[in-house]
């Protein structure tokens, strides 16, 4: 199946455009659940673009699968932070571990 050059093109400017919506959104999110959606959007816009470049199923099947094995594993660290810290949010994290840890010697 061969596609219209200016579809093709399209598909490949929004399949980008998805790639860098996840990207910031991976990469500037203090929550930690937005930032696995960020990486899983990066993950598709990659695939839509590998998609739209004409790559062969086998590669997408595998991207695919790798997606979905980080979506996993980020919901499974989320689950993880949301019960040791009661939050997912950077900020919790960070004022949970400044109360556990001793002060510093000062020298």
């Amino acid at each position: 199946m061969t596609l219209d050059p200016l579809v093709a093109r399209l598909l490949l400017a929004v399949a980008v455009a998805l790639l860098m919506l996840g990207a910031v959104t991976a990469w500037t999110s203090a929550n930690v659940i937005k930032r696995v959606v960020g990486v899983v959007l990066a993950c598709l816009g990659a695939l839509g673009g590998l998609a739209a470049l004409g790559a062969p199923h086998a590669v997408l099947v595998l991207g695919a699968g790798a997606a979905l094995a980080q979506l996993a594993m980020g919901v499974a660290l989320a689950v993880r932070l949301q019960e040791a810290y009661g939050g997912v949010e950077a900020a919790e994290f960070d004022q949970a571990d400044d109360v556990d840890e001793p002060a510093e010697p000062k020298a």
